[in-house]
C-alpha cells in the first residue's frame, strides 16, 4: 500500500514480485487521478527499495505498508525528471528509442488496457448475437441445431470474463478466462464448421431447384432461403467470435504492470547512460545518476560494467555537484558499486572515503543518509573501515550524528559499533573526546536500534578505557533514566553494565552519590525482576561500600532501601544471596565492606548474553576482543 498526499492506496502484489510490480501498479492510479506527472519512490521501514529486488528480499509482507516518497523537494525538479527520453509519446517502442520513458511505458499499458476492454465488449455483442441467434435456429430447417449451440452457449456465459481498465476483471469466474478462451475456440470452429456445412449444402438445394420464375417451393422454398441465411449468417459470426477470442488470449497475455517492470529492470546501454552523465546539463547528469542506481541494484555485472566504463570518477563527480538529487541518485549507485570487494578497494584508494565523510554536512538529509549508508557499506571490510578514522572522518561521523535524521542517526551509531570492534580503531577512538559525545547524543535517540548501537559502542569504549566513557557527565543521567523512558529491557541491561563502570570510577562515583534521585532510579533497574539487572544494581551499591565515608553517603541517600527491594524480590538465590550481604555491610557500624571481587571484563560482557541481545557478528566480535582483553 502507497501513501500520497495524504491518502492511502492498496495494491495486490505476490511475495515473489518485484518492487517495480508495485511502482507500475501505482503509476497506473496516479495515471487515474491524474498525477501521472508525480514521480515517487518507494521506502519501507526506512529503506528506499530498489525496482530490481523481490518484496521478499526486503521482508515485505502482507498488509505493509509502504510509503510514496517524492525524488525531490524542489518543485522545479520534478518537471526535469519526468522521463529519460525529452520526448513523450503514446507509443512504446524499445527499438527506437534506447532508453524509452515510464511514461511511454503508462500509456503502452493504458492503451492495451482500453483496447482489451473494447475487445470484450465486443464478446459481449457476440456472445448476444449468438442468443439471437438460438432463437432463429427454432425456425430453419435444422431445429435441432439449438442443441448443440446451447451446449456452446451455456458455458460461455457462464466463463465469459468481464473487464474495465479502471476496475479490472469483472466476475465470479475470471481467472477462468483461459478456459473461456480454450473452449470458445474449440466449440467454436465445430459449431462454425457445421454451419457452414449445412449453408452449403442448403445452397445446393436451392441451386439445384433454379428456383424458376421466384416461385418459392420445393427445394427453392422460402424455409430453405430463410435456413441458409441463418446458417451462413452465424458462420461469419462464429468467424468473427473466434478472431476476437484469439486477440483476447494475446491480450490476456500482459497484465497490469508488466511492461513497467519490464522497463524498469530492463538492461540499459551504459555507454549511452555515460555519456549523459558527461555531460554539461543538469538534467543529463541526473538522470544518468539514477539510471546508474537502478542498474547497480540489478545485478553484479552491471556493477562491473559500470566500473569499467570508468563509473567511479564519474560517480565521484557527481556527487560534489550542486544538484542534491543527482548527488542522491550518485551516492546510490555507489552504495550498490561497493557491495562488490573489489570495487570497494579501488573506490577506497581513489579517495572515496574522504568524499562521503564530507557529504555527512550535507544540508540535504537524503544526501546524508545514501553518504551515511554508503560508509556503512564501507565500513563491513576489516581493511578499509581504517579510512573512516583518518582525517576528519570521526568529526564528520560526530557532525552526522547530530543532524541526521533518524534513519542517518541509526546508520552512524552502526557504523560507530562497526568501527570499535577493531581494536587499533578502538584504541584511536579513546584518545578523541569526540566519538564520545557524539555516542552520549545518539543515546538520546527514541529509536530503540539507535540507542542499542550507542551503548554496545560505549560499551566497548569502556572497555577500552573507561576514563573516556565516565568523563561524559551527561551519559550518567540518560543512562540512570533509560529504563523509564524506552522501557526495555535488553537495553536496560546495556545501560546497567555502563553504570558499573562509572561505580567503579571514583569521580563518576562520587557524582552518582550527589544525585538525589539515585535511589530511585536504581529501584527502577530493579523493579524489573531480572536476575542481570538486579545483580547490577546490588554491584552498583557494593561499588559505592568501598570505604566509610561512601559508605555514609550511601546511608543517607538510604540505598538499603533498595538491596531490601531486592532481598524481597529476587529473581534468583544469587541476587538474594548478594542482597543480603550488602544489607549487612551497609547497616553495620563497623568497617566492613563487601568482599565481592571486581567484575572482570569477560564477567560484564558475558552478563544478558543469554537473551540473545545483539546481532550474530556484534556477538562473535565482543566475545573475541573479550578473549583478548581475558589474555
Amino acid at each position: 500500500m502507497g501513501v500520497i498526499l495524504y491518502k492511502s492506496f492498496i495494491t495486490v502484489v505476490n511475495p515473489g514480485d518485484r518492487v517495480a510490480r508495485i511502482r507500475a501498479q501505482m503509476l497506473h492510479v496516479l495515471y487515474e487521478i491524474g498525477r501521472e506527472q508525480f514521480q515517487f519512490r518507494l521506502r519501507y521501514n526506512g529503506q528506499y527499495l530498489r525496482d530490481a529486488f523481490y518484496l521478499e528480499d526486503y521482508g515485505i509482507e502482507a498488509n505493509a505498508v509502504v510509503k510514496m516518497v517524492t525524488f525531490s523537494d524542489h518543485r522545479d525538479d520534478l518537471s526535469d525528471i519526468k522521463s529519460v527520453t525529452s520526448s513523450l509519446t503514446m507509443n512504446f517502442d524499445p527499438e527506437k528509442e534506447k532508453i524509452p520513458s515510464v511514461k511511454s511505458a503508462l500509456y503502452f499499458e493504458v492503451k492495451h488496457l482500453n483496447r482489451r476492454e473494447r475487445i470484450v465488449q465486443d464478446m459481449h455483442t457476440l456472445m448476444y448475437i449468438h442468443s439471437l441467434t438460438l432463437i432463429l435456429y427454432v425456425l430453419t430447417n435444422h431445429w435441432y441445431s439449438i442443441f448443440w449451440l446451447l451446449a456452446y452457449l451455456i458455458p460461455m456465459w457462464y466463463m465469459i470474463p468481464g473487464f474495465t481498465r479502471i476496475g479490472g476483471y469483472i466476475g465470479n469466474t475470471f481467472h477462468r478466462r483461459y478456459w473461456f478462451c480454450g473452449i470458445n475456440g474449440v466449440i467454436g470452429l465445430a459449431i462454425m464448421a457445421v454451419a457452414i456445412f449445412l449453408t452449403v449444402d442448403i445452397i445446393q438445394d436451392i441451386v439445384t431447384d433454379g428456383c424458376t420464375n421466384w416461385e418459392f417451393e420445393d427445394g427453392c422454398s422460402r424455409r430453405n432461403v430463410f435456413s441458409a441465411f441463418v446458417f451462413g449468417f452465424h458462420a461469419i459470426v462464429l468467424l468473427a467470435s473466434n478472431i476476437v477470442c484469439a486477440l483476447l488470449l494475446y491480450s490476456f497475455r500482459t497484465e497490469v504492470g508488466d511492461v513497467i517492470e519490464r522497463y524498469l529492470v530492463q538492461e540499459r546501454d551504459i555507454e549511452d547512460v555515460m555519456k549523459l552523465a558527461r555531460s554539461t546539463k543538469t538534467k543529463d547528469k541526473r538522470t544518468a545518476a539514477y539510471e546508474m542506481a537502478t542498474m547497480a541494484a540489478s545485478s553484479d555485472d552491471n556493477k562491473f560494467r559500470i566500473v569499467a566504463e570508468g563509473g567511479l570518477d564519474v560517480l565521484i563527480s557527481m556527487t560534489l555537484c550542486n544538484d542534491e538529487p543527482t548527488q542522491e541518485y550518485s551516492l546510490e549507485a555507489l552504495s550498490e558499486l561497493i557491495t562488490i570487494q573489489s570495487i570497494q578497494d579501488n573506490y577506497v584508494e581513489m579517495g572515496g572515503v574522504r568524499n562521503l565523510t564530507a557529504l555527512l554536512h550535507s544540508s540535504n538529509s537524503r544526501v546524508m543518509q545514501e553518504a551515511a549508508r554508503a560508509l556503512y557499506a564501507i565500513c563491513q571490510s576489516d581493511e578499509n573501515r581504517h579510512a573512516m578514522a583518518e582525517d576528519h572522518g570521526l568529526t564528520d561521523l560526530a557532525h552526522a550524528a547530530r543532524n541526521g535524521s533518524m534513519e542517518t542517526q541509526r546508520m552512524i551509531a552502526s557504523i560507530f559499533l562497526e568501527l570499535v570492534f577493531n581494536s587499533e580503531i578502538r584504541a584511536h577512538l579513546t584518545t578523541r573526546n569526540i566519538p564520545a559525545q557524539a555516542l552520549v547524543y545518539l543515546c538520546r535517540s527514541n529509536d530503540p536500534e539507535t540507542l542499542r548501537y550507542a551503548l554496545l559502542t560505549l560499551e566497548l569504549l569502556a572497555i577500552e578505557s573507561s576514563d573516556v566513557v565516565c568523563a561524559q557527565e551527561d551519559l550518567l543521567l540518560i543512562l540512570l533514566e533509560l529504563p523509564i523512558r524506552m522501557m526495555d529491557k535488553k537495553l536496560s541491561i546495556l545501560a546497567g553494565k555502563i553504570l558499573l563502570y562509572f561505580a567503579e570510577h571514583d569521580q563518576s562515583r562520587d557524582a552518582m552519590l550527589s544525585m538525589s534521585d539515585l535511589k530511585e532510579s536504581l529501584l527502577t533497574f530493579a523493579r524489573s525482576q531480572d536476575p542481570v539487572l538486579q545483580k547490577v544494581v546490588v554491584k552498583i551499591i557494593f561499588c559505592m561500600m568501598d570505604n566509610k565515608e561512601l559508605k555514609d553517603r550511601a546511608r543517607r541517600l538510604r540505598l538499603q532501601q533498595v538491596l531490601t527491594y531486592c532481598l524481597d524480590n529476587a529473581a534468583d538465590r544469587t541476587v538474594w544471596d548478594m542482597a543480603d550481604q550488602g544489607i549487612q555491610v551497609i547497616n553495620s557500624d563497623e568497617d566492613t565492606f563487601p568482599a565481592l571481587p571486581v567484575l572482570s571484563t569477560f564477567e560484564k560482557l558475558s552478563m544478558g548474553q543469554n537473551s540473545n541481545f545483539g546481532s550474530r557478528t556484534s556477538m562473535r566480535s565482543r566475545t573475541s576482543d573479550s578473549g583478548s582483553q581475558r589474555s
